[in-house]
């Protein structure tokens, strides 16, 4: 039987590409729900923002000491540039990787197509383990933001596509996992910054405020889950109101008490 569907907090497309090939051993099809350039052009951008925050991490090169040559101003050696993991062809990232199936979904009514033909056939194609020890899995990358902005923005539209995808987990018994792309825009790095500026003033009370600041920095993870969408599909805004919560006709409910029907809201590697 396939565990519990999952929903995980928002990832970088490389974040969840090496969680993926680091732990994930068994068959994994990986729904990307967006165009592939566009799937391409935000991967590059976050291996670069990995890699330069792994550069800015290293420790400087140690300079010669002035026992050694006292006459000659010490000189900074820099450091050697870093490769992304996904960059680096290991014999396990190679093996792992003849079993992930990348599929692109740039539409609606491609994913709910494409979920809809979904069935034990393709395991036939070498997508299930094995191993027979874990069942195959089901990754839905972006499946949120795929909604946003038509006609399917709404409780109705989301709950409509996430009951295909479980309806099709469910008749492959493949587990599945639910992720949606991590955004800039989400005032982590900022408010994290503030913390840190904060805790040099905390003192004594630092550990007692510990806990409180992982619960502030899970909550804006999970920002994503308390969008509101209104009940019905063809709902219109209101004029005159920019805030997303006041700006629907009628009843709005989160995204989080949708997914929450049949997903069990987890942590992910990379907010660790």
């Amino acid at each position: 039987m396939p565990p519990q569907p999952l929903a995980l907090p928002p990832a970088l497309p490389s974040e969840l590409l090496t969680f993926i090939l680091s732990h994930q051993h068994s068959s994994t099809t990986l729904l990307i729900c967006q165009s592939r350039a566009t799937f391409l052009s935000s991967l590059l951008d976050s291996v670069n923002i990995d890699t330069r925050e792994d550069e800015l991490s290293l420790p400087p090169h140690p300079d010669l000491g002035d026992s050694e040559q006292p006459s000659s101003p010490p000189r900074h050696v820099p450091n050697p540039p870093k490769r992304h993991p996904l960059l680096i062809p290991t014999l396990h990232q190679i093996a792992t990787s003849r079993n992930i199936k990348l599929v692109f979904i740039p539409t609606i009514s491609h994913l709910r197509a494409y979920l809809s033909v979904l069935s034990s056939t393709f395991q036939l194609e070498g997508l299930r383990d094995k191993g027979g020890n874990k069942p195959s899995l089901l990754v839905a990358y972006g499946l949120i933001e795929l909604h946003r902005d038509t006609s399917e923005w709404s409780a109705q539209g989301l709950g409509h596509s996430i009951a295909v995808l479980v309806e099709a987990g469910a008749r492959c018994r493949w587990g599945l996992v639910v992720v949606e792309e991590k955004r800039g825009d989400d005032g982590e790095g900022e408010d994290e910054s503030e913390h840190m500026r904060d805790d040099t003033n905390l003192g004594d009370e630092e550990g007692q405020d510990e806990e409180e600041e992982e619960k502030q920095k899970w909550k804006r993870k999970c920002k994503v889950w308390e969008q509101r969408v209104p009940m019905l599909n063809g709902s219109v805004r209101r004029v005159g109101l920019e805030s997303e919560e006041g700006g629907w006709s009628g009843r709005t409910v989160e995204v989080g008490r949708i997914l929450g029907r049949w997903f069990k809201f987890g942590r992910g590697n990379w907010d660790i």
